[in-house]
């Protein structure tokens, strides 16, 4: 009996925090896309994150035999909408004024 008490009360209490995410995360995205400016609008410009564009690399090499190898590597800042809402949940709790991290 204390078993399925126990199941109960972890099911309610995971479909709880399930349900709490799903509504912060929809919340978030309806209140940072601005609408129908597709979130590039003012509220948006003191971001960095949000005005990053796309960064290449080119690497250039020539192998002994005489060929010439060309790498490119581009790199894109693309944040999944749950890594967005955690950084704008973690600025309420103290401002960060180091560059942000190269990982």
């Amino acid at each position: 009996m204390r078993v399925a008490v126990w199941n109960t009360r972890a099911a309610l209490l995971y479909s709880l925090g399930g349900w709490t995410m799903l509504g912060a995360m929809i919340h978030y995205n309806s209140t940072s896309s601005g609408g129908e400016s597709g979130g590039g609008g003012p509220e948006n410009e003191g971001d960095p994150q949000a005005n990053q564009e796309a960064r290449k690399e080119v690497f250039t090499r020539e192998t002994a035999l005489g060929f010439k190898v060309t790498t490119t590597v581009t790199y894109r800042d693309v944040q999944p909408p749950l890594t967005r809402l955690l950084r704008h949940v973690a600025s309420f709790f103290g401002s960060n004024d180091d560059p942000p991290s190269e990982n």
